[in-house]
């Protein structure tokens, strides 16, 4: 067969695999509306078909929509046909997602293996600036205590072996969704979970006092607390390990995206399936109308994921009649990102949730209960490639590790903004997830010379400034705990050099003290942040200056004579790591995008600090 003839054949096989998993290219059975009828004051829900401003960001995405509705030995989910219907309409018609990336399974063709493959499929067709979408709406539960939920699906007897066999684990789902070369990926799932033993799950999205509001570690703390307590209520969903294995280990692939976002109707008591009045999936009907221009509450035109979650519990607990009962808690584990761009439909108010004759409320009294924990906001870069190292003739400067240069094929990462602070590690450290700082074995720039444990002057010592004196075991445990870990030394310099080949990270001017803080701009460090001028121009700062970082490589001053050209990680093994960037002790040349050395990772220095990537 002729190569023209093969990729027909290949199109043609990839058509009829689509058509298999929709069963058809545009699904029967689809409503011309979707009202779900009064709310608790009267009011008609609105239309979730009915006309909108389009977004003009969402045709890159891919979706999978699995709903049960009829189940063989559990209660039917009602409307669940409908709302999946209503979610496709929404991906194809507003969002104009193209059909062979939108899959739809019902009932009895969702099975664990159509399930698997159209994750699988849609993964593939995935684009690289799109979002990957699941969306289950049907019953969840947990087939063993201590373990992820399982979407039940409808085939089964009803013995333990059958619901084995006719269920989907949600590790899987997030397995398969949270890894491939899209940069986002949501999880929808709609359905309560049974109470099946102790709420250990960072997922809950509960949030207590007892959870102090650092930056990056707040769903791990969440999980220490939610241990330590006597909840008893809810399906443990799992454990922080087995979170760690799906979420750290699919990032340090570096081909997972860089932000996933996982929404649940919530856990025991705090689940609500139905919306109030109706036999709707609430979680869904909401999120949907959220999407559309609901939950656009600052009237920016961008709804974000954790405006959605506001909006959506704002309205089911000003829906919920009995005020004596719990308060619906929907969840969001994840990053705080944006899901829906040039949105305007104002949708449903929540005073028209409110029943009739019940008292007035206001929207910050019924959000006064926090519900969310999100991941700061990180700067992401797509796959692709760049010319790594010093041009030597271009640059006098040039060291001898430095060159020759080479070209790198980078999978998508995300890097933070910022360097770690010292009051973030220090609350790493008082949720017990950290060690804390050795300031004996620090070595301590004096002004003269590097002394062990020489103390840091009381400026270093501020919460606002970057923690140092930190060794790399340490960096690479808070990132860890902050479910991140070090960037490669390869990702470091794509986020300071840019795909053009900047020689600093703001460009090729000379630095300045008001660009970076240097030797000669001050004796001690800075704020993080401090020198907006020499962030790069994607949003990330101190790369050059304040204090060098620590990355996960091994430092061999000939790895550039014998490169790696996907994805490098450096040698296998050495006596030191490798540290970028220059501090507050060097000089402008050493704050160049590709200067590079190497430290023993067993010590720590008060001008070395560290950021997590992911």
């Amino acid at each position: 067969m002729s190569t023209k003839r093969r990729g027909r054949a290949r199109k043609v096989h990839a058509l009829l695999s689509g058509l298999l998993l929709v069963g058809c290219s545009w699904p029967g059975g689809l409503p011309n509306a979707v009202t779900p009828g009064r709310t608790p004051h009267g009011v008609l829900y609105p239309d979730l078909l009915g006309p909108t401003t389009r977004p003009v960001w969402g045709k890159y995405d891919s979706a999978v929509i699995v709903a049960i509705e009829d189940y063989t030995h559990l209660d039917d989910r009602a409307s669940a046909r409908t709302m999946a219907a209503a979610w496709y309409r929404y991906f194809r018609d507003i969002r104009g997602v193209r059909p062979r990336r939108v899959f739809l399974l019902r009932d009895a063709e969702a099975t664990p293996k159509s399930i698997a493959r159209a994750i699988e499929t849609a993964r593939y067709r995935s684009h690289h600036r799109g979002t990957l979408w699941f969306v289950f709406i049907g019953h969840i539960s947990s087939a063993k205590a201590g373990a992820f939920g399982e979407l039940w699906l409808r085939e089964g007897d009803g013995t333990s072996a059958s619901i084995q066999r006719h269920s989907f684990p949600i590790t899987r789902v997030l397995d398969r969704a949270a890894y491939g070369t899209h940069p986002r990926a949501v999880a929808v799932l709609d359905g309560c979970l049974e109470s099946n033993g102790l709420a250990n799950s960072p997922l809950s999205g509960t949030m207590t006092a007892a959870t102090p509001p650092f930056r990056h570690i707040g769903a791990v703390d969440e999980a220490q607390f939610m241990r330590r307590s006597k909840v008893t209520q809810g399906v443990p969903w799992g454990s922080l390990s087995d979170l760690d294995r799906v979420l750290i280990d699919s990032a340090r692939s570096r081909r997972a995206p860089s932000d996933v976002s996982i929404y649940s109707s919530g856990i025991g008591s705090g689940c609500i399936e139905q919306l109030p009045g109706t036999v709707f999936p609430a979680l869904s009907y909401l999120m949907v109308g959220g999407l559309r221009g609901w939950a656009d509450r600052d009237a920016d035109g961008v709804v974000t994921s954790g405006e959605l979650l506001a909006q959506v519990t704002m309205l089911l607990r000003a829906g919920t009649h009995d005020r004596s009962m719990p308060r619906p808690r929907p969840s969001l584990y994840g990053a705080d990102i944006a899901l829906a761009r040039g949105v305007a439909e104002a949708g449903l108010s929540f005073e028209a949730m409110i029943p009739a004759g019940a008292p007035p409320v206001a929207s910050s009294q019924l959000l006064a209960e926090p519900t969310l924990w999100t991941r700061d906001r990180m700067i992401g870069f797509d796959r692709g490639s760049f010319r790594m190292g010093c041009p030597r003739r271009g640059d006098p400067e040039c060291e001898r590790d430095e060159y020759p240069t080479y070209r790198v094929q980078l999978s998508g990462f995300a890097l933070d903004p910022l360097e770690v602070t010292r009051a973030e590690f220090q609350a790493c450290v008082d949720a017990g997830m950290c060690t804390p700082i050795d300031p004996t074995h620090c070595f301590v720039w004096t002004g003269t010379g590097f002394e062990r444990g020489a103390g840091l002057p009381e400026l270093m010592r501020r919460p606002t400034h970057p923690a140092v004196c930190v060794t790399w075991a340490q960096a690479v445990g808070y990132c860890a705990a902050a479910e991140k870990r070090l960037p490669t030394e390869a990702e470091w310099e794509r986020a300071a050099a840019g795909s053009s080949r900047r020689r600093f990270p703001w460009g090729d001017v000379e630095p300045t003290c008001n660009r970076a803080h240097f030797d000669g701009c001050g004796d001690h460090t800075r704020p993080v942040g401090a020198h907006p001028e020499g962030a790069t121009p994607e949003g990330i700062h101190d790369l050059a200056g304040n204090v060098s970082e620590w990355v996960h490589d091994w430092y061999d001053s000939g790895t550039y004579w014998r490169p790696f050209r996907e994805d490098p990680e450096g040698s296998d093994g050495g006596a030191v790591r490798v540290v970028r960037g220059g501090s507050y002790y060097d000089g402008a040349s050493l704050l160049r995008a590709s200067y590079r050395y190497g430290l023993n990772p067993t010590s720590s220095f008060s001008t070395v600090g560290f950021r997590c990537a992911r």
